[in-house]
Parts: structure tokens; sequence; C-alpha cells
């Protein structure tokens, strides 16, 4: 994860190739070299991304109470484009998230370890259409639009996403959710965070580093699927500020 505290948040990756782009390349080089070359040739440089940036300021505070429980709260703040799902078998094969986001500026007692005591995150899940788009269903906007209430935690937030027409996908243990980042308490300033996940390459974290592993995301992430970002804060009173964030995902061509 890389953090700095640079304004606006620009894409990672600096050159986003469409799937069109991606065919036509590979269509040329096809002309002059065997096509099992111009595949390499293609995803080794020329892979299309989907890209999708927000830019909007919110507080995300936990101010309220559930019994037997922590306090914590979830709000949608970004939703990914949709895998492209026309006849081609496309896989994806990296994710980069990025956040720009604030904390109350509360340090660790040794006042050097600026997540030790983190209760302010970034998660991500991977949302299905249940059906074909319906007139009156919200489609037709984005889901961080239509979709600005705050709930218990992403799966709490499950009748509201099955009425806008998607649906969580979940790991085969169960799992809807996975941290991205926390962010730093040791500062009050905003701070942009980068956290990029690979197909088939394991994070190499430790169990109390800030950012998530990602562990089988990619694998679950399929042709006509989106990913939402979540804005988390998991204790009373405490606050979240976000400013922007970017979802970039790269996929091969079959």
């Amino acid at each position: 994860m890389e953090s700095s505290a640079a304004s606006p948040l620009p894409f990672a990756h600096p050159f986003h190739p469409t799937l069109s782009d991606a065919e036509e390349v590979r269509t040329i080089l096809e002309h002059k070299v065997p096509p099992e070359l111009a595949i390499q040739i293609v995803s080794l440089g020329y892979n299309p991304w989907l890209a999708k940036r927000r830019a909007h300021e919110g507080d995300y505070y936990a101010d309220y109470t559930k019994p037997d429980a922590k306090h914590c709260v979830a709000s949608l703040y970004l939703t990914s484009e949709c895998i492209p799902n026309d006849g081609h078998r496309v896989v994806p094969q990296r994710i980069i998230f990025q956040t720009s986001a604030a904390y109350q500026g509360y340090i660790t007692s040794d006042g050097k370890d600026g997540f030790l005591n983190s209760h302010t995150r970034f998660d991500a899940s991977i949302l299905r259409l249940l059906s074909p788009k319906v007139e009156g269903t919200g489609q037709d906007v984005s889901l961080e639009e239509a979709l600005s209430d705050t709930w218990w935690d992403p799966m709490s937030a499950g009748d509201a996403l099955r009425e806008k027409g998607w649906d969580f996908v979940a790991a085969e243990d169960g799992r809807t959710a996975w941290r991205v980042c926390n962010n730093s308490e040791a500062v009050t300033e905003y701070q942009d965070y980068r956290v990029e996940w690979t197909r088939g390459v394991q994070t190499p974290t430790e169990d109390d580093e800030p950012l998530g592993r990602g562990e089988g995301f990619l694998e679950l992430l399929k042709p006509g699927y989106i990913v939402v970002l979540w804005v988390r804060t998991g204790l009373r009173c405490w606050c979240n500020k976000v400013r922007a964030a970017t979802i970039e995902i790269e996929y091969e061509l079959p």
C-alpha cells in the first residue's frame, strides 16, 4: 500500500485500453505474427481496463447502537463498471483500489503506529445482476447514487441491493466483503492509499498490516459482475472522512 497526501486522486494506471482497442490491436498483430504470439503481446502491454472514479466529500460516523455488538457503519461509496458480458470469456487479472480519506488523528500510546488502533477502513464486495434490467429498479443510475443510506455492515444492505436488482457474490465460506485498507489514525489530513490485488498472486502482508490480502477475490469476479467499495467506521463517534476513490480492473481476452 502506498500513502501520500497528493490531490486530486489520479488513476494509478496511466493508460486504460478499451475492449475494442485490445481487439483491434490483436487483429493487426495476427496479420504479422502467429495468433498465439499476438495474444501474448497484447497480454503483456495492451490488456483492456475498466476504470471508475468518484470525488465526493463525506463524513461517515458510527453514531448508533446495536445490542450485543460493536458500533459500526457501512456506506456504499463507489461501484465499478460492469465486467464485459457480451460473449467474450474475459478473465479479470488485476484490480487496483485507491482511496483518499482522513481520520480524527487519535494516535496510539507510543505515537508511532498510525494503524494499530485504526477503526476506519474500506471494504470491497462483488455483486451480480439478479435479472435483466427492468425500468424503475434504479439500474439506470449508479448504485452509489441510488443508495445513499448507511447500514450496520455490507450484508445489512442486502435487501436494498436486491430491490435495485443486485445481490452479493459469496465465497465458499460465505464471505461477501474483503478488507481493502485501514486509514492511518496518526494524522488528520487527507491521505491517499493504493492497494493492488493480482489474480493467482498472494499479497505479502502480516496479520496486523493495514491492507487486505484480497484472497480469492479476483477468482470470483466474472463477466456481468461489478465491484463495490464500502466506507466502514467501526466505533461509536469515530469518523471516516472520505473525499475520493478509484477502482481500476485489468482483464485478459480469451
